[in-house]
């Protein structure tokens, strides 16, 4: 039997049904925005992804969080990668008019529900969940500290990787189950030519399941676990997070409050108290006030690195509630038939393409997160452009020197700027032991004024 009569026994047996992609996506809706703009988002987003990817490979960023994120820039990588040969060639390269002269080839006939959907699908999936990992992660580090050596290792969170990478693949392998494309080259004799017919295929798994009820469970089971939980959940844990951040910040600022009132009383004491030894009974204060300042780096180190991770995730729920909305309307209309909401049905495919778009478009600006709100990768960056490593080693520590310059900075203003202009140019010199003398005599001549 030739290929025209095994497509009328398919059809016959309502196995097989013939594929239109215009049908399913509107075209000039998709022409612009699948074939121009997101081609140049997936290119923007390889080059910034790929960097972030390098960088946080980096020996010196090897710790849970990052690792969490190395797999979020791979798996947002792989969503862009994976869909731009389809979008290529049948939008970009007019692909499509091909599709309606001589019918899909079958190349694309059997990969396009893979490039078009599934894949992109599953890496997605997996950043998804990876984010809502972050955010508990970052919960436990904040609120819970206590369950960190338990649940924020190296080891555990490449076991949670590993298992969202793993639950993603099965969340969309029943459609690899359930049905498959097919090619058929038919001669038509109304345009004395050969078409080739696109058909997709039911196999014997969803014959024996019922169409409504695999239907109703895997596309009900996508809403509710690939969009609407993580986006609760996500919304839930970044809210504590933003809580426990102004709690924190409140308890910090009463206790530096406390801390410069007790270092007030302890000078003023010390100063009614002067002797013959008063250097030396300073030196434990200074010890202590250091390390005290050291605390509080560490402190506002914690507390700005989850302040990076929450816009991160804010940025990712402002796209993907959005979408989470468009997708369920759109299976809760094809699957309940709902007569009101069915006669806007191209309106919502328009909305898909819209929903796409913004899960893609929010990928590059991760690298302007990182750059501007994480001191460690903006310092890797640096070390790793070998021309200009040195040049920014010498100017980070004429930023600390000057820092250290300004905190001591006298009351000549004649003298501050002489001694200025040497400490720039010698750095740790002679003139530097001048100023700390000279600085020194500034902090007496406070105390007794």
């Amino acid at each position: 039997m030739d290929e025209s009569g095994q497509l009328a026994m398919c059809m016959n047996k309502s196995q097989c049904r013939v594929i239109s992609i215009s049908a399913q996506v509107p075209l000039s809706w998709a022409l612009p925005l699948y074939g121009y703009v997101m081609p140049v988002i997936v290119s923007i987003t390889v080059a910034t992804n790929s960097f972030i990817v390098v960088v946080l490979s980096h020996k010196d960023l090897r710790t849970p969080t990052n690792y969490v994120l190395l797999a979020m820039a791979v798996s947002e990588l792989l969503t862009g990668l994976s869909c731009v040969p389809w979008l290529l060639y049948y939008y970009t390269f007019h692909g499509f008019q091909t599709d309606r002269q001589n019918g899909l080839p079958p190349f694309w006939c059997r990969m396009f529900p893979y490039m078009a959907f599934i894949l992109p699908s599953v890496f997605h999936t997996a950043a998804i969940w990876l984010t809502v990992y972050l955010a508990v992660q970052r919960y436990i580090y904040i609120c819970v500290p206590k369950l960190i050596h338990g649940y924020c290792t190296m080891k555990r969170s490449k076991q949670v990787i590993l298992m969202i990478c793993f639950t993603a693949i099965w969340t969309y392998a029943p459609d690899t189950f359930a049905t498959y494309n097919k090619s058929f080259s038919v001669f038509d004799h109304q345009f004395n030519k050969s078409m080739q017919y696109c058909v997709r295929v039911r196999t014997s798994f969803i014959n024996v399941i019922g169409d409504d009820v695999y239907y109703f469970t895997v596309y009900g089971l996508h809403t509710t676990l690939v969009h609407l939980l993580p986006c609760i959940l996500l919304v839930t844990f970044t809210w504590r997070l933003v809580r426990a951040i102004r709690i924190a910040d409140k308890r910090h600022a009463n206790l530096l409050s406390m801390s410069s009132t007790r270092k007030k009383n302890v000078e003023m004491n010390s100063y009614l108290s002067v002797n013959e030894d008063n250097i030396t009974r300073r030196q434990p204060r200074i010890y202590l006030h250091r390390s005290s300042i050291s605390d509080s780096k560490r402190i506002q180190g914690l507390k700005q690195n989850t302040r990076m991770l929450i816009v991160v995730i804010l940025l990712f729920l402002v796209t993907e509630i959005p979408a989470a909305f468009i997708f369920a309307t759109h299976v809760g209309t094809v699957g309940l038939r709902i007569s009101a909401i069915l006669k806007y049905y191209g309106l919502i495919n328009k909305l898909l393409i819209v929903r796409n778009v913004l899960i893609v478009i929010t990928y590059p600006f991760r690298f302007a997160i990182y750059c501007g709100m994480s001191w460690q990768f903006r310092e890797v960056v640096r070390q790793m452009l070998p021309k200009k490593v040195i040049f920014w080693k010498v100017l980070d520590e004429r930023e600390v020197n000057l820092a250290s310059f300004r905190s001591r900075r006298s009351l000549n203003a004649d003298k501050e700027d002489d001694d200025y202009k040497k400490f720039l140019l010698h750095g740790r010199s002679a003139e530097d032991a001048k100023f700390k003398e000279y600085a020194t005599g500034k902090e007496i001549y406070d105390h007794k004024h």
